[in-house]
């Protein structure tokens, strides 16, 4: 998604009150809750809502605060899709204007604390940086100065200290939200609209292909946690193309427990998992369908228009009944219990399947009554 510009000051009564993380009393979000009000911007903007109020509670409950300093890493414990990226201090060295540029450029603002008064000693305050200009970043102030994000706020008058820019930044914070399409709305120069520039995340232009053994699909994942199906963000079938997004993910294609970031033909990026991956040298353009499953091997449950399957035959379950599992294995998980006389659909070619059937020991993939896919032994089922 394009990122969308939310203000939020750290002043609010709604919150400013409120004891910053684990902090003193004194320690309330009005008075040191900068660095919490960017970050609730920053993640809002990308479309995970949070005040700076409902941000305070959840980083708690993951002890996300040292005393009334924010861990930033924790922020990925209550959303995985927005990871950590890079934390640079550069308080005595010039600030890496490079890689600031660079993350507005994907759609991806950037966190930086700046010296917020003139008088001697650093006086830290943070906030969130979302365009470059000339020499000046437009930025998004927690400290009630400019409320109204379709007007431009500008960094160097108000935080550089008689320092250039390079030097008037003194740490940068990036997190790299996955759901980002590259895009950030800017305020409009000549009205109070708000416009939009998409800035196009090219790919490494290597590119791979799902294996033919992968029937289920493969799911391209926000996170490279399987345990769930919320970061699941779209389902690439048998035989579909993904550009690989870095050459170094490039050289991971078809090793075990290896992740790679990818892109989909439908503009889906993310992680996916490289033994189910090989190299190929062009792309194929190949539809892709939404997913609820929960792991790399459960078959997709399709919210949009599904893939059509190639259905060669049929078989019929033997009347004691028969068991499909998760892989050709009786010890792996059981997918279902089909009875007998149930029409089984069979999802591999059928040149290949045909020799199989009625035979015990070899091993089906078949997709039961569930629409669960998996493998069942060939001696339990007939010929339709």
């Amino acid at each position: 998604m394009t990122f969308q510009l939310m203000y939020y000051s750290q002043q609010d009564s709604k919150w400013k009150e409120d004891i910053l993380g684990f902090g003193d009393p004194r320690d309330t979000i009005g008075y040191v809750g900068c660095a919490l009000a960017s970050t609730a911007m920053l993640i809002s903007g990308h479309g995970f809502v949070e005040t700076p109020k409902t941000l305070n509670q959840k980083l708690k409950s993951v002890n996300g605060f040292q005393s009334a300093a924010i861990a930033w890493s924790a922020v990925s414990q209550i959303y995985p899709q927005v990871a950590l990226k890079s934390f640079i201090s550069c308080v005595s060295t010039d600030a890496p204007l490079g890689q600031i540029d660079a993350s507005i450029a994907a759609g991806q603002p950037v966190i930086v604390m700046v010296d917020n008064s003139p008088t001697p000693g650093l006086q830290t305050h943070w906030v969130v940086l979302y365009a470059k200009e000339g020499n000046d970043y437009l930025m998004l102030d927690p400290w009630p100065h400019q409320t109204d994000v379709t007007k431009k706020t500008y960094l160097m008058p108000r935080y550089s200290q008689g320092n250039p820019i390079k030097r008037a930044i003194m740490h940068v914070i990036i997190y790299e939200a996955f759901n980002a399409s590259g895009g950030i709305s800017l305020p409009d120069t000549s009205s109070t609209t708000t416009q939009t520039t998409s800035i196009p995340v090219s790919t490494s232009g290597f590119s791979a292909r799902v294996k033919a053994e992968v029937t289920w699909g493969l799911n391209i994942r926000s996170s490279i946690n399987t345990s769930s199906s919320n970061n699941i963000v779209a389902v690439v079938p048998v035989g579909g193309s993904l550009g690989i997004l870095s050459a170094d993910d490039y050289a991971k294609i078809g090793g075990v427990n290896q992740w790679v970031r990818v892109r989909d033909n439908n503009g889906h990026e993310g992680f996916a998992a490289a033994w189910y991956l090989e190299k190929i040298e062009a792309a194929i353009s190949t539809p892709v369908t939404e997913s609820t499953s929960s792991s790399e091997t459960t078959a997709p449950v399709s919210t949009s228009t599904p893939v059509p399957e190639k259905v060669k035959l049929l078989v019929v379950v033997k009347s004691a009944g028969a068991t499909i599992y998760k892989t050709a294995s009786v010890q792996s998980e059981v997918l279902s219990k089909e009875k007998g006389g149930a029409k089984i659909v069979v999802v591999e070619a059928a040149n290949k399947a045909a020799p199989k059937i009625g035979v015990a020991g070899n091993w089906l993939n078949v997709k039961g009554s569930n629409g669960k896919r998996g493998y069942i032994d060939g001696g339990l089922v007939k010929k339709q």
